[in-house]
């Protein structure tokens, strides 16, 4: 029960990420909205959960390459947009367990 809690809350979290880091990246992305952002962070989360449960060589570096594609294709940006909303993401992210740390 408490493994679904924390899915359920890291993706709360990561879903707010999302969206702000949408908000702040300068252009129009597919699915900025919140909703957008959910699904977003749902796929980025499935994405690195396949690759760990996988346990492949160099398998982060390759889910980190498959959600920038994934990136790419859900908000309708180039590879250096998801790039920078992929940055964006991990920064929010820290800042988000910086001021939260038992949240995530």
């Amino acid at each position: 029960m408490g493994t679904i809690i924390n899915f359920i809350l890291g993706w709360i979290v990561s879903a707010i990420a999302v969206w702000l880091a949408l908000k702040i990246f300068p252009g129009k992305q597919k699915a900025e909205s919140i909703t957008g952002a959910f699904i977003t962070a749902l796929i980025g989360a499935i994405i690195f959960w396949v690759f760990k449960v996988v346990e492949i060589p160099f398998g982060t570096v390759i889910a980190i390459l498959v959600w920038l594609y994934a990136l790419r294709k859900i908000q309708g940006v180039g590879w250096l947009g998801a790039a920078v909303i992929a940055v964006l993401v991990y920064i929010i992210n820290a800042i988000f367990g910086f001021f939260f740390p038992t949240l995530l």
